[in-house]
């Protein structure tokens, strides 16, 4: 039996869960240690995974308005499950994990996963600093070992045996968070791409490196000629602070979110 975490997270935020969840597993089954499958950036993603019937898969991702990430997730589907024992888990910036969760809990069951829990966790607004701000913290990472606790109990309980299918709200098909102003006017931030401070940049590459879509000019890091995802992995990970987004309809956007939705939200757990 092994145990694995495996993660896309371009802040770390997902990836702190996933791994706590995944200690805690291995933990409370006797297993040594867990191992790590991070296929956040392209390079990353050249392997094709597969597991088997003997390992147990903590599968997490960050929530983009309200689904997995999209354009991740061809490579997501490409997974091969085997018959491993599956615990999707999302991790949102404060606001909601609409379908997320469903989304990546089909994922999983149509590549091959047997799916016993699900968990929807709380992570720093990949936009803000303010919506999950340091989350998630030490309440967070105790509830996600406690998780880990209770994945080993279903496993050791359903040896021999098919457990329940957890139950995963949300809708099929699945919806888009749509953003609107207070008129009703929707945002379309889709083509805003980070800026840099000139003043601040020391051309260090760590943006270049960590973009998940390989975005960003390895010769000019304040060219952006690829898409981007607004993930905020450039401007929440950069050693200097030079990298920003300045577009007006995405600061009103921001705005908004952190106005209607700065009160604290719990993780939840299904089984």
């Amino acid at each position: 039996m092994r145990v694995h975490a495996l993660y896309f997270s371009a802040t770390l935020t997902t990836k702190r869960v996933v791994e706590a969840i995944a200690s805690a597993t291995a933990s409370a089954l006797s297993v040594t240690s867990f191992d790590t499958h991070d296929v956040t950036t392209p390079s990353a993603r050249e392997k094709r995974l597969e597991f088997s019937a003997d390992d147990i898969v903590i599968f997490g991702t960050p929530v983009y308005i309200g689904r997995v990430p999209n354009l991740i997730k061809p490579y997501l589907e490409t997974i091969c499950g085997g018959g491993a024992t599956g615990i999707p888990v999302v991790v949102y910036g404060n606001r909601h994990f609409d379908d997320a969760l469903v989304e990546l809990y089909d994922l999983m069951t149509n590549g091959g996963f047997r799916c016993i829990a699900g968990a929807a966790f709380i992570g720093e607004h990949s936009f803000s600093r303010k919506l999950g701000e340091g989350r998630p913290d030490a309440a967070d990472m105790e509830v996600a070992s406690e998780f880990g606790e209770k994945i080993a109990q279903i496993v050791r309980n359903s040896a021999g045996v098919s457990p329940q299918r957890p139950d995963i709200p949300g809708s099929r098909p699945y919806r888009f968070f749509k953003a609107v102003d207070d008129e009703g006017k929707p945002f379309d931030i889709r083509k805003v791409k980070p800026v840099t401070d000139s003043g601040k940049c020391n051309k260090c590459g760590v943006c270049v490196r960590i973009c998940p879509m390989g975005a960003i000019d390895p010769q000019d890091q304040s060219l952006v000629p690829g898409i981007c995802i607004k993930c905020g992995a450039c401007v929440k990970r950069c050693p200097t602070g030079a990298k920003s987004f300045a577009d007006t309809e995405y600061l009103r956007h921001l705005a908004i979110l952190e106005r209607d939705h700065i009160s604290r939200k719990e993780p939840v757990l299904f089984f």
